[in-house]
Protein backbone atom coordinates (compact mmCIF):
# COMPACT_ATOMS: atom_id res chain seq x y z
CA UNK A 1 0.00 0.00 0.00
CA UNK A 2 1.06 3.57 -0.71
CA UNK A 3 -0.36 6.22 1.61
CA UNK A 4 0.18 10.00 1.48
CA UNK A 5 -0.82 13.13 3.38
CA UNK A 6 -0.22 16.42 1.54
CA UNK A 7 -0.70 19.61 3.59
CA UNK A 8 -0.42 23.26 2.51
CA UNK A 9 -1.24 26.20 4.80
CA UNK A 10 -1.53 29.78 3.51
CA UNK A 11 -4.26 31.49 5.53
CA UNK A 12 -2.51 32.16 8.84
CA UNK A 13 -4.28 35.03 10.64
CA UNK A 14 -2.07 38.08 10.28
CA UNK A 15 0.79 36.13 8.68
CA UNK A 16 -0.48 34.78 5.35
CA UNK A 17 1.72 32.86 2.95
CA UNK A 18 1.14 32.52 -0.79
CA UNK A 19 2.78 29.39 -2.14
CA UNK A 20 1.87 26.60 0.28
CA UNK A 21 -1.41 25.52 -1.30
CA UNK A 22 0.32 25.56 -4.70
CA UNK A 23 2.98 23.30 -3.18
CA UNK A 24 0.34 20.90 -1.95
CA UNK A 25 -1.42 20.69 -5.31
CA UNK A 26 1.91 20.17 -7.08
CA UNK A 27 3.00 17.34 -4.79
CA UNK A 28 -0.43 15.72 -4.97
CA UNK A 29 -0.26 15.64 -8.78
CA UNK A 30 3.23 14.15 -8.62
CA UNK A 31 2.42 11.35 -6.18
CA UNK A 32 -0.86 10.50 -7.91
CA UNK A 33 0.16 10.76 -11.56
CA UNK A 34 3.74 9.52 -11.46
CA UNK A 35 4.12 7.47 -8.28
CA UNK A 36 0.62 5.91 -8.58
CA UNK A 37 -0.71 6.66 -5.12
CA UNK A 38 -4.41 5.80 -5.12
CA UNK A 39 -6.89 8.58 -4.38
CA UNK A 40 -8.48 6.60 -1.54
CA UNK A 41 -5.11 6.44 0.25
CA UNK A 42 -4.12 10.06 -0.36
CA UNK A 43 -5.36 13.03 1.65
CA UNK A 44 -4.89 16.67 0.64
CA UNK A 45 -5.58 19.24 3.35
CA UNK A 46 -5.27 23.03 3.31
CA UNK A 47 -5.79 25.96 5.62
CA UNK A 48 -8.81 25.54 7.95
CA UNK A 49 -8.54 21.74 7.81
CA UNK A 50 -5.05 22.01 9.30
CA UNK A 51 -5.75 22.93 12.90
CA UNK A 52 -3.59 21.26 15.51
CA UNK A 53 -6.34 18.71 16.15
CA UNK A 54 -6.84 18.21 12.41
CA UNK A 55 -3.15 17.72 11.64
CA UNK A 56 -2.62 15.26 14.47
CA UNK A 57 -5.70 13.34 13.41
CA UNK A 58 -4.53 13.12 9.80
CA UNK A 59 -1.02 12.11 10.84
CA UNK A 60 -2.47 9.33 12.99
CA UNK A 61 -4.52 8.21 9.95
CA UNK A 62 -1.34 8.22 7.86
CA UNK A 63 0.58 5.85 10.13
CA UNK A 64 -2.30 3.48 10.89
CA UNK A 65 -2.47 -0.03 9.34
CA UNK A 66 0.98 0.24 7.76
CA UNK A 67 3.00 -2.92 7.21
CA UNK A 68 6.56 -3.71 6.15
CA UNK A 69 6.86 -3.01 2.42
CA UNK A 70 4.30 -0.18 2.45
CA UNK A 71 5.15 3.42 1.49
CA UNK A 72 4.19 6.41 3.65
CA UNK A 73 4.67 10.05 2.60
CA UNK A 74 3.87 13.32 4.36
CA UNK A 75 4.53 16.69 2.73
CA UNK A 76 4.08 19.88 4.77
CA UNK A 77 4.25 23.42 3.41
CA UNK A 78 3.55 26.20 5.88
CA UNK A 79 5.04 28.23 8.68
CA UNK A 80 7.63 26.73 11.01
CA UNK A 81 9.09 28.15 14.17
CA UNK A 82 10.91 27.40 17.40
CA UNK A 83 9.69 27.46 20.98
CA UNK A 84 11.50 27.21 24.27
CA UNK A 85 12.00 23.75 25.71
CA UNK A 86 10.12 23.51 29.01
CA UNK A 87 9.60 21.03 31.83
CA UNK A 88 6.61 19.54 30.00
CA UNK A 89 8.83 18.22 27.22
CA UNK A 90 11.57 15.61 27.18
CA UNK A 91 13.64 17.43 24.58
CA UNK A 92 17.42 17.58 24.85
CA UNK A 93 17.92 20.39 22.31
CA UNK A 94 21.40 21.87 22.75
CA UNK A 95 20.15 25.41 22.13
CA UNK A 96 17.13 25.09 24.41
CA UNK A 97 14.67 25.49 21.52
CA UNK A 98 12.30 22.96 19.96
CA UNK A 99 11.52 23.08 16.25
CA UNK A 100 7.79 23.11 15.52
CA UNK A 101 5.33 23.14 12.64
CA UNK A 102 2.63 25.79 12.87
CA UNK A 103 -0.97 24.63 12.64
CA UNK A 104 -3.41 27.18 11.22
CA UNK A 105 -4.58 27.87 14.79
CA UNK A 106 -1.05 28.20 16.20
CA UNK A 107 -2.02 31.37 18.07
CA UNK A 108 -4.04 29.13 20.39
CA UNK A 109 -1.24 26.61 20.86
CA UNK A 110 2.08 28.37 21.40
CA UNK A 111 2.37 26.67 24.79
CA UNK A 112 1.59 23.26 23.31
CA UNK A 113 2.39 23.19 19.57
CA UNK A 114 3.29 20.25 17.36
CA UNK A 115 6.98 19.79 18.19
CA UNK A 116 9.63 17.76 16.40
CA UNK A 117 9.48 15.34 19.34
CA UNK A 118 5.77 14.80 18.67
CA UNK A 119 6.48 13.98 15.03
CA UNK A 120 9.23 11.59 16.05
CA UNK A 121 6.78 9.70 18.27
CA UNK A 122 4.13 9.52 15.53
CA UNK A 123 6.46 8.22 12.84
CA UNK A 124 8.24 6.02 15.37
CA UNK A 125 5.09 3.87 15.44
CA UNK A 126 5.72 2.67 11.88
CA UNK A 127 7.09 -0.85 11.44
CA UNK A 128 10.58 -1.70 10.24
CA UNK A 129 10.62 -2.28 6.50
CA UNK A 130 8.16 0.51 5.63
CA UNK A 131 9.39 3.22 3.24
CA UNK A 132 8.76 6.45 5.17
CA UNK A 133 9.37 9.92 3.71
CA UNK A 134 8.66 13.31 5.28
CA UNK A 135 9.32 16.58 3.41
CA UNK A 136 8.98 19.81 5.40
CA UNK A 137 9.03 23.06 3.41
CA UNK A 138 9.07 25.48 6.32
CA UNK A 139 11.50 27.46 8.44
CA UNK A 140 13.65 25.62 10.98
CA UNK A 141 12.69 22.32 9.34
CA UNK A 142 16.08 20.69 9.72
CA UNK A 143 15.96 18.09 12.48
CA UNK A 144 12.15 18.38 12.22
CA UNK A 145 11.43 14.84 12.62
CA UNK A 146 18.14 33.51 -0.89
CA UNK A 147 14.79 34.51 -1.59
CA UNK A 148 13.70 34.66 -5.20
CA UNK A 149 12.65 37.89 -6.89
CA UNK A 150 9.97 38.44 -9.51
CA UNK A 151 11.53 38.64 -13.00
CA UNK A 152 12.20 42.05 -14.51
CA UNK A 153 11.17 43.95 -11.41
CA UNK A 154 13.01 45.84 -8.71
CA UNK A 155 13.78 44.13 -5.45
CA UNK A 156 10.94 44.59 -3.01
CA UNK A 157 9.90 42.86 0.18
CA UNK A 158 6.78 41.60 -1.63
CA UNK A 159 8.70 39.12 -3.80
CA UNK A 160 9.19 36.60 -1.01
CA UNK A 161 8.12 35.77 2.51
CA UNK A 162 10.05 33.72 5.01
CA UNK A 163 8.00 30.78 6.29
CA UNK A 164 8.71 31.70 9.90
CA UNK A 165 6.40 32.75 12.71
CA UNK A 166 8.14 34.18 15.79
CA UNK A 167 6.97 32.76 19.12
CA UNK A 168 5.22 35.23 21.44
CA UNK A 169 7.16 37.04 24.18
CA UNK A 170 5.48 34.86 26.80
CA UNK A 171 7.26 31.85 25.33
CA UNK A 172 10.62 33.57 24.85
CA UNK A 173 10.54 34.83 28.45
CA UNK A 174 11.18 31.28 29.65
CA UNK A 175 14.32 30.89 27.49
CA UNK A 176 17.28 30.25 29.85
CA UNK A 177 19.71 32.17 27.62
CA UNK A 178 17.54 35.32 27.69
CA UNK A 179 19.44 38.16 29.39
CA UNK A 180 18.71 41.69 30.54
CA UNK A 181 21.14 44.46 29.66
CA UNK A 182 21.97 47.42 31.90
CA UNK A 183 18.94 49.29 30.52
CA UNK A 184 16.67 46.32 31.26
CA UNK A 185 16.23 45.44 27.58
CA UNK A 186 15.91 41.81 26.56
CA UNK A 187 18.98 40.29 24.94
CA UNK A 188 18.58 37.10 22.90
CA UNK A 189 21.86 35.40 21.90
CA UNK A 190 22.58 35.30 18.19
CA UNK A 191 22.86 31.63 17.24
CA UNK A 192 25.62 32.64 14.84
CA UNK A 193 27.63 34.49 17.48
CA UNK A 194 30.70 33.24 19.25
CA UNK A 195 28.64 32.59 22.36
CA UNK A 196 26.60 30.00 20.50
CA UNK A 197 29.48 28.62 18.46
CA UNK A 198 30.63 29.59 14.98
CA UNK A 199 28.11 28.53 12.34
CA UNK A 200 29.72 26.94 9.30
CA UNK A 201 28.00 25.44 6.30
CA UNK A 202 27.68 21.73 6.89
CA UNK A 203 26.98 18.90 4.56
CA UNK A 204 23.31 18.71 3.54
CA UNK A 205 23.50 14.91 3.86
CA UNK A 206 23.18 13.95 7.52
CA UNK A 207 23.28 10.41 8.83
CA UNK A 208 21.12 9.85 11.88
CA UNK A 209 19.80 6.91 13.87
CA UNK A 210 17.39 8.95 15.99
CA UNK A 211 14.36 8.76 13.67
CA UNK A 212 14.30 5.05 12.90
CA UNK A 213 13.79 4.30 9.23
CA UNK A 214 12.10 7.62 8.44
CA UNK A 215 13.66 9.82 5.76
CA UNK A 216 13.45 13.60 6.22
CA UNK A 217 13.93 16.11 3.41
CA UNK A 218 13.86 19.59 4.97
CA UNK A 219 13.64 22.98 3.31
CA UNK A 220 16.54 24.30 5.37
CA UNK A 221 18.63 23.61 8.45
CA UNK A 222 17.22 23.98 11.95
CA UNK A 223 18.59 27.55 12.23
CA UNK A 224 17.53 28.82 8.79
CA UNK A 225 14.40 30.14 7.13
CA UNK A 226 12.70 28.80 3.99
CA UNK A 227 11.44 31.03 1.19
CA UNK A 228 7.84 31.39 0.06
CA UNK A 229 8.82 32.77 -3.34
CA UNK A 230 7.61 33.90 -6.75
CA UNK A 231 9.02 31.33 -9.20
CA UNK A 232 8.23 31.13 -12.91
CA UNK A 233 4.96 32.99 -12.69
CA UNK A 234 3.49 31.72 -9.42
CA UNK A 235 4.26 31.37 -5.72
CA UNK A 236 5.84 28.21 -4.32
CA UNK A 237 8.17 27.07 -1.60
CA UNK A 238 11.70 27.02 -2.98
CA UNK A 239 12.30 23.45 -1.76
CA UNK A 240 9.06 22.09 -3.20
CA UNK A 241 9.40 23.71 -6.61
CA UNK A 242 13.02 22.75 -7.21
CA UNK A 243 12.52 19.28 -5.75
CA UNK A 244 9.77 18.76 -8.33
CA UNK A 245 12.01 20.16 -11.06
CA UNK A 246 14.86 17.78 -10.21
CA UNK A 247 12.46 14.81 -10.02
CA UNK A 248 11.08 15.67 -13.46
CA UNK A 249 14.59 16.08 -14.89
CA UNK A 250 15.42 12.53 -13.78
CA UNK A 251 12.09 11.15 -15.01
CA UNK A 252 11.00 10.59 -11.39
CA UNK A 253 13.89 8.20 -10.63
CA UNK A 254 16.55 9.79 -8.44
CA UNK A 255 18.08 8.87 -5.10
CA UNK A 256 17.38 10.98 -2.03
CA UNK A 257 21.05 11.92 -1.79
CA UNK A 258 21.32 13.08 -5.41
CA UNK A 259 17.97 14.86 -5.15
CA UNK A 260 19.01 16.96 -2.16
CA UNK A 261 22.47 17.70 -3.57
CA UNK A 262 20.96 18.88 -6.87
CA UNK A 263 18.30 20.98 -5.14
CA UNK A 264 21.03 22.68 -3.07
CA UNK A 265 23.02 23.38 -6.22
CA UNK A 266 19.98 24.90 -7.89
CA UNK A 267 19.16 27.08 -4.90
CA UNK A 268 22.75 28.33 -4.81
CA UNK A 269 22.52 29.22 -8.49
CA UNK A 270 19.28 31.10 -7.87
CA UNK A 271 20.82 32.90 -4.86
CA UNK A 272 18.61 31.49 -2.14
CA UNK A 273 20.06 31.45 1.36
CA UNK A 274 18.69 28.14 2.60
CA UNK A 275 20.27 24.71 2.60
CA UNK A 276 17.82 21.80 2.24
CA UNK A 277 18.92 18.72 4.14
CA UNK A 278 18.55 14.97 3.91
CA UNK A 279 18.42 13.27 7.31
CA UNK A 280 18.22 9.48 7.52
CA UNK A 281 20.25 6.34 8.10
CA UNK A 282 23.24 6.07 5.79
CA UNK A 283 21.91 2.98 4.03
CA UNK A 284 18.72 4.83 3.04
CA UNK A 285 20.42 7.78 1.34
CA UNK A 286 20.73 5.99 -2.00
CA UNK A 287 17.14 4.76 -2.10
CA UNK A 288 15.05 6.15 -4.94
CA UNK A 289 12.54 8.87 -4.07
CA UNK A 290 9.37 7.04 -2.97
CA UNK A 291 10.85 3.90 -4.49
CA UNK A 292 10.98 5.36 -8.00
CA UNK A 293 8.41 4.88 -10.76
CA UNK A 294 7.72 1.62 -12.52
Amino acid sequence: MKKALITGLNKYPGAELRGCVNDGLLMYKIVRDYFKFETKNTKVATDRECTKKGLLGMLNWLVTDIKAGDTVYWHYSGHGSQVVVNDLTTSSEADGMDEIICSIDIDNHWDDPIRDDDLNKIFGRLPAGAHVLVSLDCCHSGTGLRNKLQPDELRTSKDWINRFLPPPPSNLATYPALKLDDDLNWILPDRKSKDMGVMTRRSPIIGTLQQGSAILVSGCSDCQTSADAYIQGRYHGALTFYMAEVLQKHQWKVSYKDLVLEVNKKLDQEQYEQDPQLECKGELQNQLFLGGVK
